[in-house]
């Protein structure tokens, strides 16, 4: 029979690595919104939201999550304040005329504690 040993620097290489490969799969990603991303819609939502894999982090009355909607010129059509409901980021639309491509942005705290940033657009045409 063989005997198999292992040195203590292999133990924690391997322990390193499949910490980090937990904590990289850790962060918050993107599962779903609505608008879907790269969609054409007839008309703007009165809410957009966007979901992602894990609960965001709220801090009592502080806002920690935030996301925005604007138009292809820059402009807000949001109303600037986002609600958290467990994994989903919403914000409700208060000019839902806008026409062209429009851009979804977010910065939430994912419930590992960091934030994640990014971004989708989706075309309105009437």
């Amino acid at each position: 029979m063989r005997k198999f040993t292992l040195s203590l620097g292999t133990v924690l290489v391997f322990g390193l690595l499949l910490g980090a490969s937990e904590i990289a799969q850790a962060h918050g990603s993107f599962v779903s919104s609505n608008p879907s991303p790269k969609s054409t819609v007839s008309k703007l939502p009165k809410v957009i939201w966007v979901e992602f894999d894990g609960k965001l982090i709220t801090i009592a009355d502080k806002q920690t999550n935030f996301l925005t909607v604007k138009n292809s010129k820059g402009r807000e059509l949001s109303d600037g304040k986002a609600f958290v409901d467990g994994a989903r980021v919403s914000v409700n639309i208060k000019n839902r005329s806008a026409n062209g491509k429009i851009k979804v942005s977010w910065r939430v705290v994912s419930e590992d504690g960091h934030p994640v940033s990014s971004f989708f657009t989706f075309t309105v045409k009437k």
